[in-house]
Parts: C-alpha cells; sequence; structure tokens
C-alpha cells in the first residue's frame, strides 16, 4: 500500500517566495548580455540578496553580525588500530583545486538511519562553480584502501564505522580530497526521486535475468523499487559494473530534473525530504545554485570517470572468506584525478539546451504562481507522499562546516562561457 506524502499547509507561504526567488533568478539570466567569451571576473557576478547578517554558504555567523569564511584543515590521520592483510599506502598529497572548484559527495547507503551501514554508491563530483562545469569521479565501494584509526578495508565499511568525519578522512589519506558538501540518501529517498520525477528510461547494456524483475538488454522504463534494484545489484560481484550503472542512472536523474522545469519543484522536493536525508546543504543553497544547474544540462559540461580495472585490480582477501576486492593504483588514481580536473578547467560555449530549460523553468514558475494566487492553500506542488517518522539519529561526529565557497546566484550563458 503506497504511503502518502504531502508537504505540511504551513510551508505554503514559504514556497510561494522561493518560488518568485527562482523567477526572478530565470529573469535574470534572460536579460543578461549573451555572447561574452573567456572568463568573467569575480566582480562581474551579482549576488543574491540576503537579509542582513544571513551567512552564506561556507560561512559561519560572526558575533557582529558578519560573516566570516570558514575553511576547512587538512586533517591528521591516526594511526591504524591492528594490523592489516596487506602494505598500508602512503597518505597521498593534498589535490590543488583552483579555488573556484568546489568538491560535493554524494552517498548512498544500504541502511535507514539511525543505523550507520555500508555506503555503496560514492560518487566524488568536482564543480567549476565559475565555467559551470562538473567532472563525477565515481568509486567501487570494495576499493581496498586505509581507514585512519582502523585498518586496510573496503572504502564502503568507512561510514558504517565513523561516520562522516572518518569518511572525509579516508578520502583525504587516499585521493588527497577534502569534500566541501555532502548529500547522503536512504534507499527510501531514492526510490521517492525516482517516482516523484515520473521514473526514468533506462538502457541496460549486460542483461539482469535473476533480479529486478527480469531486465534483459535494452530500454526500459523504471519506477523507484525496480531502479533501486538496478543500481544495487550485485550477485555476479562486480562492483565495477554496478558503479557504472549508479553513475548512468545518476546522470539519468539529473537530467531529468533540469528538463520541462521541473527546477520549479525544488523547494517542495526538499522540505519532503529533509527529514530523511542527511546533508550539510539547505534549501538556500540548492536555490542559489539553479542557474548553475540548468547550465550543468547541458551534457558537454559534465564529464563522467570511473575508478576501474584501469585504476586498479582485483585481489582475494589472504583469509577464509575468498572475498574479493579492488587494490588501488596509485598513479593510476592520480592520473583519473587530474583528468577529472582538466575536464573542468577550461572555458567552452553553451549548448542551445540551456536556453530551452531556462524558459521550461520560467514558464514552470510563472504557471505555479498562478496557480497559488488562485489558491492560496494549494499543495499540489507537493510529492503525495508522507515521510516514515523514524527517530532522532545521533550525529557520529561533530557538525560539518565546509569550506568556503563561490555564491552563484544569477548568470547567464553569454557570462559564463
Amino acid at each position: 500500500m503506497e504511503k502518502t506524502r504531502t508537504l505540511p499547509s504551513h510551508y505554503t507561504s514559504f514556497i510561494s517566495l522561493a518560488i518568485v526567488a527562482v523567477l526572478g533568478l530565470i529573469g535574470l539570466m534572460a536579460c543578461l548580455p549573451d555572447g561574452q567569451q573567456g572568463r568573467p571576473s569575480l566582480g562581474d557576478t551579482p549576488e543574491l540578496a540576503l537579509p542582513s547578517g544571513t551567512p552564506g554558504p561556507g560561512q559561519t555567523p560572526h558575533s557582529d553580525g558578519e560573516s566570516v569564511a570558514t575553511r576547512l584543515a587538512w586533517p591528521t590521520f591516526a594511526e591504524p588500530n591492528r594490523q592489516s592483510v596487506t602494505q598500508l599506502p602512503p597518505a597521498v598529497s593534498p589535490l590543488e583545486l583552483n579555488e573556484d572548484t568546489s568538491v560535493w559527495l554524494l552517498l548512498g547507503t544500504e541502511f535507514e538511519s539511525p543505523n550507520a551501514g555500508r555506503t555503496n554508491a560514492i560518487h566524488l563530483i568536482f564543480i567549476q562553480e565559475r565555467l559551470s562545469k562538473a567532472s563525477v569521479v565515481s568509486v567501487p565501494g570494495n576499493l581496498f584502501v586505509y581507514l585512519p584509526g582502523h585498518n586496510m578495508q573496503r572504502i564502503s565499511n568507512a561510514y558504517a564505522l565513523g561516520g562522516m568525519s572518518l569518511l572525509r578522512d579516508t578520502l583525504a589519506y587516499n585521493f588527497g580530497i577534502l569534500p566541501d558538501r555532502f548529500v547522503l540518501a536512504h534507499a527510501e529517498e531514492f526510490t521517492w526521486l525516482v517516482d516523484d520525477l515520473g521514473g526514468i528510461d533506462v538502457s541496460v547494456l549486460f542483461p539482469i535475468r535473476d533480479d529486478c524483475g527480469g531486465l534483459p538488454a535494452g530500454l526500459h522504463h523504471m519506477k523507484g523499487e525496480q531502479a533501486l534494484c538496478y543500481v544495487s545489484y550485485n550477485k555476479d560481484g562486480d562492483e565495477v559494473n554496478r558503479t557504472r550503472r549508479q553513475q548512468q542512472v545518476l546522470q539519468l536523474l539529473f537530467t531529468k530534473l533540469v528538463q520541462d522545469g521541473r527546477l520549479a519543484k525544488l523547494p517542495a522536493m526538499y522540505l519532503s525530504y529533509q527529514d530523511k536525508i542527511e546533508t550539510d546543504l539547505s534549501l538556500l543553497d540548492f536555490l542559489q545554485r539553479i542557474p548553475l544547474a540548468l547550465r550543468l544540462g547541458d551534457p558537454q559540461r559534465v564529464n563522467y570517470f570511473l575508478i576501474g580495472w584501469e585504476s586498479a585490480s582485483l585481489w582475494e582477501l589472504p583469509d577464509h572468506t575468498r572475498t574479493k576486492v579492488l587494490l588501488p593504483n596509485l598513479q593510476a588514481l592520480e592520473k583519473t584525478f587530474a583528468q577529472a580536473l582538466e575536464a573542468i578547467d577550461g572555458a567552452s560555449p553553451l549548448g542551445e539546451v540551456v536556453v530551452t530549460y531556462q524558459w521550461q523553468l520560467t514558464e514552470a514558475v510563472a504557471g505555479t504562481q498562478t496557480r497559488q494566487a488562485a489558491d492560496p492553500q494549494s499543495t499540489s506542488f507537493a510529492p503525495t507522499r508522507t515521510p516514515t517518522p523514524r527517530p532522532t539519529r545521533t550525529p557520529l561526529s561533530p557538525v560539518y562546516t565546509p569550506a568556503s565557497t563561490a555564491i552563484i546566484a544569477t548568470a547567464t550563458p553569454g557570462t559564463y562561457p
């Protein structure tokens, strides 16, 4: 029986204000001049007007009402607490990132909170916000790495053993990367998202005959439960292929989200999901990046990389379990991350599809405003299921204040090459 998920009525006025803000962003995007080339200066980007004393992303409130940027210090790595089955690799030097580049971490976990399960979906997203480009580097869950303070284990165990604190330290030690922002979704929210977007059309390259309702090779329209099975399937033990399927679905979901004005539903979706998804991103963070999301809807501006057979080798643990893991090749990993950063370090023109996305969103927001004016209590804008209440989770680590990132509020295709 499907649960009804509705948005509380006291959020209605807030959504109306948020929708007006979205419309203002799109209007400014359409009014700015086109055709400019080259990288703009910091002063060329207008900021979203915030109430006096309101901190922006990557900032913390100051006692005098001002905001001060907070940068995450590079961690000191703890010694192993027990012997590992293989030699510990040396700590990787911090990856040199352009000041305009932020790193987001997308995670999928197999358990519902408050249980901290393995994260079998790990995707690092390098976002060059000034040039409106991104690179996704997907990491198989069975990559065998050093978990600081523990020993050599699969990277998917880091969150289960020490929450985001240990996972961040693990990424820093083995990849030289500290994520600025993170989003962790459980199975339920994933199925909601797929269903709220109307399902996705997935091209299955390798058939799955013994699960997921049977998926022969070809194009399949998947609802939430089947899509979850597709990205979770691992009966063949091939973590690389599972990670590739996750990356495929991630791309399909993002593309569908930016199409047909669906970003107009962002405020309602955020409020509907916020009690389930774990993240350090606020609704304001997402609203400010709507113009960026539209530009990243141009498929030429997002690049996908996978830590796979070129970057790691299969190895069987020397114990009775006969568990197979992926041992990373440090030089190959370094090359992969270098390619990911190189792909976003250069100006290029936007595709015409972005203009279409802008028009679609403007129309969707205008239609929503009309409905809200006619019926102020209308909640047709919201998803139609109610989250199942869950116990309050005790944080596994202190609240994470991400490194400072540039605030991008308004832009035009011509201004951002």
